[in-house]
């Protein structure tokens, strides 16, 4: 439910919001060349990803809609997938910021959206590799083992490892669990059992939300 509720916002407000940021902007960075431009884009947005992510998990009511995401209790491919159309609103209007402001071109969008995609895809999933490859691995991009601490059940252990693509932002702002790859993860909330589907579209507006 959730899942089809965002692809519609998504056609129906972000996409539009997008183009009509990156069109209205000020070319700051449009002006390089492609090689430089569409990677810098990407990179910026995925800061705003990080900032975005991190907000959501300190501010209480940005939390009552990411938390539908954190309480999945099996964590895999499917989590990827639950994202509140609001939080994915909030979310898009903070990109929309970002690119007005940078001058991101529609290029640099478009294949940031794919790659978020496909890494959220990833790092959400039981896809397993040798933990000395992946470790390594997770200094350059975000992995499902770099992922897991942030599903942790404890609250304290969640508001950790918020990277979408380039795990570099958890490292430079001193987010990055220390027990990363050296301990076993429980996941959920341990507040609240998971909910089904259309409950979990009216559960942040609910009083119980964010407990």
């Amino acid at each position: 439910m959730n899942f089809l509720a965002t692809k519609s916002i998504s056609y129906l407000i972000i996409v539009p919001l997008f183009i009509l940021a990156s069109k209205n902007s000020n070319d700051f960075i449009q002006h390089l060349s492609f090689w430089i431009s569409i990677p810098l884009g990407v990179v910026i947005l995925d800061l705003s990803g990080y900032i975005f992510h991190r907000i959501s998990h300190e501010i209480e009511f940005f939390w009552r809609f990411h938390e539908i995401h954190h309480l999945d209790e099996i964590l895999d491919v499917s989590t990827s997938l639950r994202v509140h159309f609001l939080e994915a609103l909030f979310h898009a209007i903070l990109n929309s910021l970002f690119i007005y402001a940078f001058g991101i071109s529609q290029e640099s969008i478009a294949i940031h959206a794919l790659l978020s995609f496909l890494f959220a895809t990833y790092h959400h999933s039981r896809f397993k590799i040798p933990v000395s490859i992946e470790e390594k691995l997770s200094l350059l991009f975000t992995t499902p083992g770099f992922h897991e601490p942030h599903h942790d059940i404890d609250i304290k252990n969640n508001q950790s490892n918020y990277a979408f693509i380039f795990p570099l932002w958890d490292h430079i702002f001193s987010t990055y669990h220390k027990y990363t790859f050296k301990k076993e993860w429980v996941f959920g909330l341990s507040y609240s059992n998971d909910v089904d589907a259309i409950k979990s579209l009216v559960k942040p507006l609910s009083k119980d939300a964010g407990k």
